[in-house]
């Protein structure tokens, strides 16, 4: 999904900065007696098995009636997804039972999107054309219509942050956090970033974020060109009742923290009291800068002086990577404990280098288990994937881990791992690249 920022830099920033009404929307004897008995109990019987064989024609109507139900699509969908087909991308949402109907009725995105739900929608981020959409959802999450929608032509923004039905942040490669509201799709404000840009940086780009609190902790890349972010961590703090800027913590141990690439926003996590920030590096683009992760405590505004987990420089895998080997996680799922699941790109370990598009298709990302306290990683039993497939991966109710992969050895697939047995199966095979997993609850 990297391909890709915009020629949109060009765009004025500073008109995405104005506070403005923005239109765009839109269930005889003993024998006699005996011999009657008898009678009367095989008839019984008979009308208990003609009883029975009623309840087994009715279930049997029930489960021909379900079957025709599924065969017309109307089952339950657990996840939005988004797929690749060539260098087009199509979201919308599916069962992990009935991957054959993944991508039937989706919507045709272009090269670049992302996805959320939030109040029993989708929002869809078209980042070729800069449109952000509301679509319903039917009672079986099947995606619906359209409801509403926000134009901001040229201007990449993939970054919801949700306060209530009425009220959400967006950011993105802008100077500013707009403030919207996620029922109409309109603007209804603004908070100016653009005192807080760098020296080299094009624009602010207010990226990953997580509310916690009472307050939205969101990474500024600061972009000094289409793939480069700056070189220090800085996340700023916002108090959303307030809508300002409570403080910036900046760190010069690893470069910016986030990502414009994680409409999840799984490149923050909340665990252990802790905000823990990662940064890719600019994904090996910038070279010379430091990739890991650092934390804020909950509450606090600076930094914790303590930690600092870099990855490149401290990790090391058995078969998978070596120290000081450029390496690079995908957004992560959210928390299970201290731990997390992602995929880490080793692509210099595979004496692999980004020239093309085409590189994004190179198996090169390795699903990965974090535990972020005890700075440990560790690879599972499941082949390798390409970038492009790199962002699907969830955690079930009972524990068990989901990975959406394009590999060579297996195909497009769906596979379960099950931490407790440390054993991976293929669960379901789809015809095209799985991305995203984003669970419709």
């Amino acid at each position: 999904m990297k391909t890709r920022f915009l020629a949109a830099l060009a765009v004025s920033f500073s008109m995405l900065v104005a506070c403005g009404d923005d239109n765009s929307s839109s269930a005889n004897g003993d024998d006699e007696k005996e011999l009657s008995s008898s009678s009367s109990e095989k008839s019984g019987d008979s009308e208990n098995k003609s009883s029975s064989s009623n309840a087994k024609s009715s279930d049997s109507k029930d489960n021909s009636s379900s079957s025709k139900k599924e065969e017309k699509g109307e089952y339950k969908r657990e996840f939005a997804t988004a797929i690749a087909s060539g260098e087009t991308m199509f979201v919308g949402t599916m069962s992990l039972d009935h991957t054959d109907d993944i991508g039937t009725d989706y919507i045709e995105v272009g090269t670049r999107a992302g996805v959320v739900y939030y109040d029993n929608s989708l929002f869809i981020a078209d980042l070729d054309v800069g449109t952000i959409a509301r679509y319903s959802l039917d009672a079986n999450n099947k995606i619906g219509s359209k409801t509403a929608e926000l134009s901001l032509a040229g201007a990449w923004a993939n970054h919801i942050y949700f306060v209530n039905e009425e009220k959400a942040y967006l950011g993105g490669m802008l100077d500013s956090l707009l403030i919207i509201n996620p029922k109409t799709m309109k603007r209804t404000g603004a908070i100016d970033l653009s005192k807080y840009k760098g020296d080299d940086a094009l624009v602010v780009s207010p990226g990953t974020g997580v509310i916690v609190d009472g307050r939205l902790y969101v990474g500024l890349l600061q972009n000094v060109s289409d793939y480069a972010t700056g070189n220090t961590a800085q996340v700023a703090i916002i108090d959303i009742k307030k809508d300002s800027v409570i403080a910036v913590a900046e760190d010069d141990r690893v470069a910016a923290v986030g990502s414009l690439d994680d409409s999840q926003n799984q490149s923050f996590i909340v665990a252990d009291g802790y905000i823990y920030c990662y940064s890719n590096a600019s994904w090996g683009y910038a070279p010379g800068q430091v990739d890991g992760f650092l934390r804020i405590k909950v509450g606090e505004t600076e930094f914790d002086k303590d930690y600092q987990w870099l990855v490149t420089k401290d990790v090391a895998i058995d078969g998978v990577t070596k120290k000081d080997n450029f390496k690079y996680l995908s957004p992560t799922t959210v928390a299970n404990g201290t731990k997390v699941y992602s995929f880490l790109n080793v692509m210099v370990d595979l004496q692999q280098v980004w020239t093309d598009m085409d590189s994004y298709h190179n198996n090169t990302c390795k699903p990965v288990e974090i535990d972020l306290a005890k700075k440990t990683m560790k690879a599972l039993p499941i082949d390798y994937t390409s970038s492009w497939a790199s962002y699907g991966k969830y955690i079930d109710d009972d524990g068990t881990v989901i990975f959406a992969v394009s590999t060579e050895k297996d195909g497009n697939a769906y596979f379960r791992y099950d931490p407790k047995s440390e054993k991976a199966e293929k669960i379901a095979d789809i015809k095209q690249i799985p991305m995203w997993l984003v669970p419709l609850k």
